[in-house]
């Protein structure tokens, strides 16, 4: 989550959910619709063009009005219009400057290697299988520099329910406006504030290279412990974490019934027994009834596990 001012705060579940696409180049893109979004958010108009007008038809009418009545001493009436229109363009143009100065400094995301393709719904139960639950949030690296316009938020907790992934906790800065007194003037400062719990939608794909991706926005899922107790992300914005158990950071085993050894690139392999085969089939059906797996989707699923889609 990336907060733009104390008036706008933009998520992830406020975006697309259509793949994002990497650039070519490798450089990173911007996220669809999340200029649009941010131009809606400001007021006056300033951001839509179809509005704006308005805004300027209005200050030129006061400014005229606030002339006319000191014209009235015999300043002359035909300069009015200028003045008023030039003054109001120049304010006009220095709104817009600095507007596309934050446009310019909107976030980036890594995208999606072209190529990549949703992963089918057996792999994507099991690895919503293995993410569900709650999980400690570690950062591996330091944050990227804030700015007036992007504030970094770090969350310390993840739960992951279905396809869902629920995070909470954490602190981010935030810039209040102290107010005037008779001895200090009108200062801004920096306050540490909770953080607002975001949710967020697993929508696993498979690069072309056997990348896993998490997200559509292009946040690689880099490893698993054999454990099943740590879970190693980079995140679209290009920032690694690493999730944990309560119980792998307390330095403790991983508890009974815990997963087994997983891979970074998950394979899909036939069920060797009865009971591996309705296991299967009772996750596909539990993640229709959740909404996340369409009727198709769990058919074609369950025909893969039985071996009847080939």
């Amino acid at each position: 989550m990336t907060s733009y001012s104390k008036k706008i705060t933009i998520t992830a579940s406020d975006l697309t959910s259509e793949p994002v696409w990497a650039d070519p180049k490798g450089e990173f893109v911007p996220v669809p619709g999340l200029k649009e979004m941010v131009l809606k958010s400001i007021p006056f108009g300033i951001g839509d063009p179809t509005q704006t007008i308005y805004v300027i038809v209005g200050l030129i009418a006061v400014i005229i009005l606030v002339l006319i009545i000191k014209a009235i001493k015999g300043f002359p009436l035909v300069i009015l219009p200028l003045m008023a229109s030039g003054f109001c363009l120049f304010i006009y143009s220095t709104m817009v400057f600095f507007l596309q100065r934050a446009l310019d400094n909107l976030p980036k995301i890594r995208g999606l290697q072209q190529g990549s393709i949703a992963l089918d719904p057996v792999e994507k139960a099991n690895l919503i299988a293995r993410l569900e639950g709650n999980w400690k949030i570690q950062p591996l690296q330091a944050a990227p520099n804030e700015t007036r316009a992007q504030k970094n938020v770090a969350f310390t907790d993840a739960l992951v329910r279905g396809d869902k992934i629920i995070l909470s906790g954490g602190l981010h800065n935030e810039d209040q406006r102290k107010r005037k007194t008779t001895a200090v003037k009108n200062q801004t400062e920096t306050t540490a504030v909770k953080n607002q719990t975001e949710e967020q939608t697993i929508r696993p794909y498979r690069a072309p290279d056997g990348t896993i991706y998490i997200d559509n926005f292009g946040s690689i899922l880099i490893s698993e412990s054999s454990d099943g107790g740590e879970v190693e992300l980079d995140n679209a914005l290009g920032i690694k974490f690493l999730w944990q158990r309560g119980w792998k950071q307390m330095a403790g085993g991983a508890p009974t019934g815990a997963a087994a050894v997983v891979t970074a690139t998950p394979v899909t392999a036939m069920p060797t027994s009865t009971t591996g085969v309705a296991t299967e089939i009772s996750a596909l059906k539990r993640l229709m009834d959740q909404g996340i797996l369409t009727k198709d989707e769990f058919v074609k699923g369950k025909a893969k596990v039985l071996g009847m889609d080939r």
